[in-house]
């Protein structure tokens, strides 16, 4: 039969565990606007079940933390695409830019005004302010190839330098994520709940922040405790020990290449596993998309230093001299077109604007012929394989960079989407809502006052036996 002194015991077993339900609601309301907080929640347990006493915490409480796994992973798989999105659109959005130019005068503009020097030259092959005029023309060309190349090649190096500091990232993030596995392993061994979860969230944030810097997989295994490896396996992270990525030389290229552990060896090289994340996004940016686009200018550039200089060496200057180069000739392994392609004229009488020397026809110099030649290679097909005209191939090259751009951009709008809906339903699952905070709170403390009241009742009751004892 139950004594006073058992009820004493269950009041005091009671005000006990609303007490601390009153400090899991606090808890909770404190972090209310914290995005990386999953709510706890306190259950009480019927104590007659001897299972239900612990040798930790408080008796007849258990503490849950609001978590869906399958959020979480869903969450934090969706973010690489996200990541590599973001970093292609903006460096597109940049390099686009660069090709259309200021004011919307471009290296196509001055490539055409080039050409079209040579037709205004046409009507009157003698006149200084014309010669000179093509030559300025030529000069602005060049520079312009120059310049878009090298500003194109510093959104490479950009890449290149994002990548460095992004494996930075992904060592310091993977090195909290092992020390965080091995303290929640402690505390789950401890049954110190309030610090497991506590630091859970924490390592949660800290998975979700290398996914969008670098695209893996994880697991959780029974320890409490994630594996972390590369999308082919590699381990990162093993329990307590992080292993560092590290950036190495690639063969055949200047730029660096990501390897795992300290041996940049090809063994080691996990370059062409990280398709996506930020980092992922950079490396598609700096070895795919912008070779490309260099490539282009590069073949633009070199068939109009061929065919120009072929074509001018076929006509005569003012001189009755016959032409030579007009551009500096690009000599094997000399470096990209695009990037020193100059003019090698510098006397305006040398243009060759004349089909003869003087003694075919009472033109002679005077003779447009060839300058005629030079002009009509602005409509000819000689780039991509002769299949393109200049024009052709720029306008090609902005459509592909902006076809890129528009890809990136609608794949990340889409990404978003998805992330907003799964981080939606997160919150809605494991966030804090005020409003059931508050009515907790309210129920913890009637349910404490109650307890407080039925000791005084027990006290009572103790004192009228006393009583009638004596």
């Amino acid at each position: 039969m139950a004594s006073i002194l058992d009820g004493l015991n269950i009041a005091k077993l009671s005000l006990s565990a609303q007490q601390y339900a009153m400090s899991v609601t606090q808890r909770n309301t404190v972090n209310v606007n914290n995005p990386g907080y999953t709510r706890q929640d306190v259950l009480f347990t019927d104590l007659t079940v001897a299972s239900n006493w612990s040798a930790f915490g408080t008796p007849g409480v258990e503490l849950w933390a609001a978590r869906n796994r399958y959020l979480d992973q869903s969450i934090s798989y969706e973010l690489p695409a996200l990541g590599e999105n973001l970093v292609k659109y903006n460096a597109l959005r940049e390099i686009d830019a660069l090709l259309q130019g200021t004011s919307g005068k471009g290296l196509g503009t001055y490539i055409d005004e080039f050409f079209n020097g040579f037709t205004e030259l046409s009507s009157s092959p003698t006149d200084p302010a014309l010669r000179w005029q093509v030559l300025s023309r030529a000069q602005t060309m060049t520079e312009g190839f120059n310049h878009l190349y090298n500003e194109i090649q510093r959104v490479q190096t950009a890449a290149e330098q994002h990548i460095k500091s992004g494996v930075e990232d992904v060592n310091i993030l993977t090195s909290k994520i092992a020390d965080l596995n091995g303290r929640i392993e402690t505390a789950h061994t401890l049954g110190q709940l309030d610090i497991e979860y506590a630091l859970r969230d924490e390592r949660q944030q800290y998975i979700e922040d290398l996914e969008g810097k670098i695209g893996l997989f994880y697991f959780e295994t029974e320890s409490g405790s994630i594996t972390v490896t590369t999308t082919k396996g590699n381990a990162i992270v093993l329990g307590k020990t992080s292993i560092d990525l590290v950036l190495g030389p690639m063969a055949g290229n200047h730029f660096s290449g990501i390897y795992l552990g300290n041996n940049s060896n090809p063994g080691n090289d996990i370059t062409a596993v990280v398709t996506s994340g930020e980092i992922g996004g950079y490396l598609q940016v700096r070895d795919e998309l912008i070779p490309g686009y260099l490539q282009t200018l590069d073949d633009m550039a070199e068939g109009i230093i061929a065919e120009v200089n072929r074509v001018h060496k076929l006509g005569f200057d003012l001189d009755g001299i016959q032409g030579g180069d007009f551009f500096v000739p690009i000599a094997p392994g000399g470096g990209p077109a695009a990037r020193i392609i100059s003019v090698y004229i510098k006397n305006a009488n040398q243009l060759a604007a004349a089909g003869d020397d003087g003694t075919a026809n009472s033109l002679g110099t005077g003779d447009n012929t060839n300058a005629k030649a030079l002009a009509d290679l602005g409509r000819e097909k000689f780039v991509n394989g002769n299949t393109q005209t200049l024009n052709e191939a720029y306008a090609s090259l902005i459509y592909k960079v902006g076809s890129n751009q528009r890809d990136a951009k609608m794949s990340g709008e889409n990404q978003q989407s998805v992330l907003t809906q799964l981080m939606g339903q997160r919150n809605a699952e494991s966030g804090v809502s005020l409003n059931e905070e508050v009515v907790n709170l309210i129920k913890f403390q009637q349910a404490y006052q109650a307890s407080s009241r039925f000791v005084t009742v027990l006290n009572s009751l103790s004192a009228e036996i006393l009583n009638f004892v004596r």
